[in-house]
């Protein structure tokens, strides 16, 4: 315990960086419990390093699928068409730019989506009066509605609690967050005249995309084998409409699975989710690719995979120490110090349980012992091996206090820049978005108490 006091301390104050500190406490951890040189070598370096796999190479597909997205000029694209329909009313402007970041994030995850879409939509949503501490918080509802909705997000909770228990949360996950920025929206944006047309113009922009979509295929196609190499990737006004459904492509092709194959087990002809995931990104960069820039496919591709592993790099590191962290947590010689200790701090039931983490959600925060990107997940894992709860009631309490971590920790890369940007203390950010993120937190485990 003193052991996960001082890394969390460390981290917090970033003396160490947390891809460091993941790995040297799950050392630590082997170390204290008396485990063999043998076993910690085999069990945590190299077992934990390959714990993760998965999701890991959901990370990674999901990198491609975002910088091919990013390249072919779909996500700027898609900003600046909002941008254009919510003309020069707050409200309209708030709620369009929020949707299509929302959509964007579905495809997209990173500081560089973040600070590529963010330095549109905030500069656009000041100007026409937003606060910068709305601007601020909207962008960070909006990444993380988009989030929810973006199945790449989900591979440490997969990791740890399995692809069906993490999918379980995901369409509520995506309700409680979209429900909660809308409120947001209603609450705190001031409405102006005009703006009546904004809905209906953006539906007609999708029925566009959905209704050209076969035409536009067929041109992609024949643009293949006739374009030639000068000139192929057409100017970004100059986008198909059909190419801007890209992004919700990937859930698109994992909801076809799921009902042509169903999900559960290889051995019985059934689909992994997370290789229903991989096949969806590879079928949207595709579909990207050659409704933009047909000539240039392959080219795109490779350049988006090189791009998209280095955009990740520092994640897939994260997820190899926190896969050291659970293998060292969960380790017999660690359950046997852990489980009397931890069976005399928490409570047993699944009840008590659900009250611990609605009041203490805000460790969560700077690196806290809820955070799945840190502490979180080694003590995720050791509930796991402990057996106190079901792993899918788990899965969704760290779910729900996930909110609070993603929406307003202050040590986030994200919270970090958009502050700066906007010229907003991370710290105001946070008292200013934190009971949102709390009530998607309880709303959450409000939804695990009904269904688990």
């Amino acid at each position: 315990m003193a052991g996960f006091l001082i890394f969390t301390v460390v981290m917090v104050m970033r003396l160490l960086p947390t891809l460091l500190a993941l790995p040297l406490l799950a050392a630590w951890i082997a170390f204290v419990a008396g485990m063999p040189f043998v076993s910690w070598l085999n069990d945590v370096l190299l077992g934990g390093a390959l714990r993760l796999a998965s999701p890991i190479a959901l990370v990674i597909f999901g990198a491609m699928f975002a910088r091919v997205i990013q390249k072919v000029g779909i996500s700027d694209a898609i900003i600046k068409k909002a941008a254009e329909l919510s003309g020069d009313q707050p409200v309209s402007i708030a709620f369009l730019l929020t949707a299509a970041t929302v959509f964007v994030f579905s495809g997209m995850s990173g500081l560089g989506p973040v600070i590529m879409i963010g330095s549109i939509t905030l500069p656009l949503m000041t100007g026409v009066g937003i606060p910068p501490v709305d601007a601020a918080a909207l962008f960070l509802l909006a990444i993380c509605t988009g989030g929810m909705a973006n199945i790449a997000g989900y591979g440490t909770y997969i990791g740890i609690f399995g692809s069906e228990a993490a999918l379980q949360y995901y369409l509520p996950g995506v309700a409680i967050a979209a429900l909660v920025t809308c409120f947001y929206i209603i609450k705190n944006i001031s409405s102006g005249n005009g703006g009546k047309n904004t809905l209906p113009a953006a539906i007609k922009e999708i029925l566009s995309g959905i209704l050209t979509l076969p035409i536009t295929l067929v041109q992609a196609l024949a643009g293949i084998f006739t374009s030639h190499p000068g000139g192929l990737i057409r100017k970004k006004k100059e986008l198909p409409a059909a190419a801007l459904i890209a992004p919700i492509l990937p859930l698109a092709v994992i909801v076809i699975l799921r009902l042509t194959h169903g999900f559960g087990l290889p051995l019985m002809d059934q689909i992994d989710p997370v290789a229903a995931a991989l096949f969806g990104f590879i079928t949207a960069s595709l579909y990207a690719t050659l409704t933009v820039c047909p000539g240039k496919t392959v080219n795109t591709l490779t350049g988006a995979f090189v791009e998209g592993i280095r955009d990740v790099a520092g994640v897939l590191f994260l997820f190899i120490g926190i896969g050291m962290l659970i293998a060292a947590s969960i380790h017999p010689a660690s359950i046997a110090i852990l489980q009397p200790l931890i069976g005399s701090i928490l409570p047993s039931g699944q009840n008590g349980l659900l009250l611990f983490f609605a009041v203490f959600a805000p460790a969560a925060l700077y690196r806290g012992p809820l955070n799945m990107y840190g502490m979180g997940a080694g003590i995720a894992a050791i509930l796991t091996g402990l057996s106190f709860v079901p792993p899918i009631a788990l899965c969704g309490m760290f779910i729900a206090v996930g909110y609070l971590q993603g929406l307003a920790d202050p040590t986030n890369s994200h919270n970090t820049w958009i502050g700066g940007y906007t010229g907003v203390d991370t710290d105001i950010i946070l008292k200013r978005i934190l009971p949102y993120a709390w009530v998607m937190c309880l709303l959450m485990l409000a939804y695990v108490w009904l269904t688990q």
